[in-house]
């Protein structure tokens, strides 16, 4: 089960027209590929090298289905996939590519992953 730590800072609230006290994750250090591949080198007790070259290839295969419009279910992670958004017209002749205004790679977490995240152990830092 994992934890994270929140910390209050004082921020103005408009919709009160006040500052307020609001809760915040602590954010950690962004962990590097290099430190992933180390790490489940070590817990899988596969060489470094292997790891590696599977991680490239798995990162590219997950970028090419990606980018070419598939979802990309990761089992008990999640599901990654494009989302877009558009603007609506009133005839199917008028869609052409000019009305999506936005793309973003999204991500569902899986049930699994929901489920870790609501035990998760919430600690405030002072």
């Amino acid at each position: 089960m994992g934890h994270i730590k929140v910390k209050g800072t004082m921020q103005r609230v408009a919709m009160f027209d006040e500052d307020r006290v609001i809760g915040h994750a602590v954010q950690y250090s962004t962990i590097r590929e290099d430190e992933i591949v180390d790490y489940a080198s070590k817990t899988a007790h596969i060489p470094e090298s292997n790891l590696l070259a599977c991680t490239l290839a798995l990162r590219e295969a997950i970028s090419f289905f990606v980018l070419n419009g598939h979802h990309v279910d990761l089992g008990r992670f999640g599901i990654f996939g494009i989302r877009s958004k558009q603007k609506a017209v009133t005839d199917a002749e008028q869609v052409d590519p000019s009305l999506v205004k936005h793309l973003t790679v999204g991500f569902k977490p899986s049930v699994e992953i929901k489920q870790a995240i609501a035990a998760m152990r919430i600690e405030v830092e002072v």
